[in-house]
């Protein structure tokens, strides 16, 4: 466990700051994203959505019927069409050192859990660059179980979630160095 422990937290470094470049530097992210400017729109959602929570248009009706299920299906494809979008009535503070820290948290775990699979492999002496694809195709898994899988059931846009594919791999690349470097057989 010991041995992990430093070159989880050190991949964690690397991949926090790759996650900076990516979504400050690196505009790619932000190619498929849209601001919505229609105030009227705005008031008419503080009016009707009163809750927190992700909102789709049209919903899943409750009811399963055949004629229900025939109206959203209707109403599905004559458009417009609103997957997951997160809305809060309320409003909060912009204060970014929270989700900062819990991201940081967040990238530690995810290396600690690349580290202890990177672990298991070492009884087949592989080589330097055998480690750091190791890492990085766990992140071409978390690409297309992530990413993908909303571009296909929700329809994110395909650009947005191939970016979000390739981010993932160049990350856990990163990290691959760090712990290909740190754990060795």
């Amino acid at each position: 466990m010991k041995k992990i422990i430093l070159p989880s937290f050190l991949a964690a470094v690397v991949v926090f700051i790759w996650m900076f470049i990516s979504w400050v530097v690196i505009p790619w992210h932000n190619s498929d994203m849209k601001s919505i400017n229609d105030q009227l729109l705005i008031q008419q959602m503080k009016e009707s959505l009163t809750e927190p929570g992700i909102y789709l248009y049209p919903g899943v009706p409750s009811d399963k019927s055949d004629a229900a299920m025939e109206k959203w299906n209707s109403l599905y494809q004559a458009g417009p069409i609103v997957h997951f979008m997160v809305y809060n009535p309320e409003g909060v503070e912009w204060n970014m050192a929270l989700p900062m820290i819990r991201g940081f948290l967040i990238n530690f775990i995810s290396a600690f859990i690349a580290a202890v699979l990177l672990m298991m492999t070492l009884a087949q002496n592989p080589s330097f660059l055998r480690r750091v694809i190791f890492v990085m195709i766990l992140g071409l898994f978390a690409g297309f179980v992530g990413p993908l899988i909303e571009w296909n059931y929700w329809k994110f846009p395909f650009g947005y979630s191939i970016v979000g594919v390739i981010d993932l791999c160049i990350t856990w690349f990163l990290a691959g160095l760090v712990l290909a470097w740190k754990i060795k057989p």
